[in-house]
């Protein structure tokens, strides 16, 4: 192993501002279930955006949490298992790409 290599294989993660999208079915208790997670498990919320809409069926949650690209995974592993969320993912530039 290089000792290029050796460095970035031991230099830490560092936590940065990530903003995933979560999609939910249950309107305003859906929404809310995902925002009690995130306080249940002290994720660092910079904004968190709720988007319900009366005649929809699934309503957005947007969240930017301050995390490292391993607790960005964690956090989206957990978001999936809630029994309101359709889905969850990273926020994507629009040519697809994550913002991370």
């Amino acid at each position: 192993m290089t000792a290029d290599a050796q460095t970035k294989h031991h230099q830490p993660e560092l936590p940065v501002d990530r903003t995933l999208i979560t999609r939910v079915a249950g309107g305003l208790d859906g929404a809310v279930r995902v925002a009690m997670m995130l306080r249940g498990r002290n994720y660092r919320v910079r904004d968190l955006t709720i988007g319900v809409r009366e005649e929809a069926v699934v309503s957005e949650v947007s969240v930017t949490v301050v995390v490292t690209a391993t607790e960005a995974e964690l956090l989206l592993k957990r978001l999936r298992r809630l029994p309101a969320v359709v889905s969850a993912e990273k926020k994507c530039t629009n040519d697809g790409r994550s913002l991370d």
